[in-house]
């Protein structure tokens, strides 16, 4: 395959940012763009020599070898499912559903077709917390215990983030990210104790969970989405034997080597953010895996994961019941 012919549903922000990477690939021909605002898809798909596209049956027929889902959350499982049905690889933004059943006859899917299926964790390839995983990989930091947040300013700019039935849910917004990491930088979810409240908006918008992890660990997670964006709103503290990994967004991290002893910091503000939030190296990777017939770094196995984390909240608050067990 010397170019991988590729075509995007959704042309709104996030997906002229996939575009835009993409663009820049020399092993990469952008075929066509869909979307429901047809005007849109025409000024972009004009931006990028590319045609507009009705369906995904058509763009299997123009030759598409992958598509990126990148449309409203609400619309993933579909054009997902639509897509691998047609055997055209998909690399699908976060989340990857918006319901934990829907994410395992997906998953089922993925296995069924043996297509190549990666899901839109960029935070796994952002310059501050590939530094983090380094330093634990290395055993620089051995976590022992952690804090975590992810708030976010407001549910009103757009107007639909505050509509569970749009969204599935102010977690499945920018808060997955950092369930996500919580996997990939200390270990899977063994248990939780959550609470949750509607504070300002018509979904649970105050967060407070305490996790355990498999591997023995604890930490607690919380969430606002009415902290007016005051900054560091995402953060992620791992604290070692008298040492330390903490960032700030994914601008700047910091690593504390020990009592007395000198802070190691990075400072990421300069970078263009496509590439210090990992988006650039998403794309190579996932283009790369599906030239080579490969499993990407972020399978759709760890979309069910994340999933299941944030179905397993919901249904704590709205069932009374704040102790659970995640399974699977």
């Amino acid at each position: 395959m010397d170019k991988v012919k590729v075509g995007v549903v959704g042309s709104g922000f996030i997906g002229q940012v996939h575009l835009e990477i993409l663009s820049g690939f020399e092993d990469v021909q952008i075929v066509g763009v869909m979307d429901v605002d047809k005007g849109r898809a025409k000024a972009v798909a004009e931006k990028f020599n590319a045609k507009v596209f009705d369906d995904l049956g058509q763009m299997r027929d123009a030759g598409v070898d992958a598509v990126y889902i990148t449309s409203p959350n609400r619309t993933h499982f579909d054009y997902a499912m639509r897509a691998l049905e047609l055997g055209l690889n998909v690399f699908c933004e976060k989340p990857m559903t918006i319901s934990l059943r829907d994410a395992i006859e997906l998953e089922k899917k993925v296995k069924e077709k043996n297509l190549v299926f990666q899901v839109g964790h960029n935070r796994r390839f952002a310059y501050v917390y590939k530094f983090m995983k380094e330093k634990i990989l290395n055993g620089s930091v051995k976590p022992l215990s952690f804090q975590i947040k992810m708030n976010r300013g407001e549910l009103l700019n757009p107007p639909w983030t505050s509509d569970r039935n749009y969204t599935g849910g102010f977690l499945f917004e920018s808060t997955i990210h950092l369930f996500d990491m919580v996997r990939w930088l200390l270990g899977d979810v063994e248990e939780m104790y959550v609470l949750g409240k509607k504070s300002v908006y018509p979904d649970v918008d105050d967060w407070a969970i305490v996790m355990k992890l498999k591997n023995g660990l604890i930490g607690t997670f919380t969430s606002c989405a009415h902290a007016s964006w005051m900054i560091p709103f995402e953060r992620v503290e791992v604290y070692g034997e008298h040492n330390m990994l903490m960032n700030e967004e994914m601008e700047k991290v910091h690593f504390c080597k020990g009592l007395g002893k000198e802070v190691e910091s990075h400072d990421f503000m300069k970078v263009d953010f496509k590439e210090k939030w990992g988006y650039v190296e998403e794309n190579r990777i996932f283009i790369d895996c599906v030239k080579e017939k490969k499993t990407p770094p972020v399978t759709v196995s760890d979309g069910v994961a994340v999933i299941r984390i944030i179905d397993a909240c919901y249904k704590a608050v709205e069932g009374g019941n704040a102790h659970v067990r995640l399974e699977g």
